[in-house]
């Protein structure tokens, strides 16, 4: 089930935050996108928790430019991974958001690939 959350920035934020980032919440990680389709009237972020809202950030256009779309497919895959998710599933429900993306599929397949060398 895709599972994100809208965090607006504020007035509180400096502007600049990160397109894309990393947490460990104590609930497991996630990933934390920008929603450039809010740009620059507000800075809004995305929480994904899971693959699907993912795919559907990037299908919304929230995640846009060929080399953040790259990296957000390759944490896409360890967001699975790390969440316990059936990878591959993952990994093929992301490259076909955007099918057309060759970053994001450059991204995905390197992270799969490197998925399964640690479980070689």
């Amino acid at each position: 089930m895709a599972d994100h959350q809208a965090r607006s920035g504020g007035d509180e934020r400096p502007s600049g935050i990160p397109a894309i980032r990393w947490e460990e919440p104590p609930e497991g990680p996630v990933l934390v996108l920008l929603d450039q389709t809010r740009l620059p009237a507000e800075e809004v972020e995305l929480v994904c928790t899971d693959a699907p809202a993912l795919v559907e950030a990037i299908r919304s256009l929230a995640v846009r430019g060929a080399p953040l779309l790259g990296i957000a497919g390759a944490y896409g895959v360890a967001l699975a991974a790390a969440r316990g998710f059936d990878v591959p599933e993952a990994a093929r429900s992301i490259e076909e958001a955007r099918p057309t993306a060759v970053n994001l599929s450059v991204g995905v397949r390197r992270a799969r690939a490197a998925h399964e060398a640690e479980l070689a």
